[in-house]
């Protein structure tokens, strides 16, 4: 079960009571349960423009423990609770906001592309261009919300697109 508790938890293992008495742990009563929690943020083509994406904690408990890895698109229903943040022994005065989650359920990463005719007519009359710096246009094309930083750009470009051709013996192309 979640503790709600705002008193922190000690990361030692408890071997007195508050009288001082010994504790005894009973193994054969004890209840185990798989535990998780993990972080996700909004998806970063769907924030606002300009700002970071939004991100909650997500509590994932038995069935639903490593139903995710990072940087899979999930969906998830649950349980908004706001906690109250510790420090030390005592609360702050603010809180925090998690989600207990109910269901987790994966979305397909697969997207295929939706090209319009008039996208195609529109690389083709770009292709047609002579007096145009195709690098250049694709430096300025890479995160436009990120102004300036050509030349980390232009690196970008050149690690992603650049390499050298690699054909395997069967045939196979892997660049070029």
């Amino acid at each position: 079960m979640t503790s709600y508790d705002p008193f922190p938890s000690s990361a030692i293992y408890p071997t007195k009571d508050d009288d001082g008495n010994l504790l005894e742990t009973e193994y054969g009563l004890c209840a185990y349960k798989d535990h998780q929690t993990v972080s996700i943020q909004e998806m970063p083509e769907k924030s606002p423009a300009g700002q970071l994406p939004r991100s909650v904690d997500i509590v994932l408990d038995n069935d639903l423990v490593d139903k995710c890895k990072p940087g899979d698109r999930v969906q998830v229903v649950g349980i908004y609770r706001c906690l109250p943040n510790k420090q030390g022994a005592f609360t702050s005065g603010t809180f925090r906001t998690i989600l207990l989650a109910n269901n987790v359920i994966l979305i397909n990463k697969e997207v295929s592309p939706q090209i319009s005719t008039d996208d195609v007519h529109k690389c083709k009359k770009f292709s047609k261009q002579k007096n145009v710096d195709v690098f250049e246009m694709l430096a300025k094309s890479l995160a436009p919300s990120i102004h300036g930083h050509e030349y980390i750009k232009k690196a970008l470009l050149c690690m992603l697109l650049g390499g050298v051709e690699k054909v395997l013996p069967n045939g196979t192309r892997l660049r070029g």
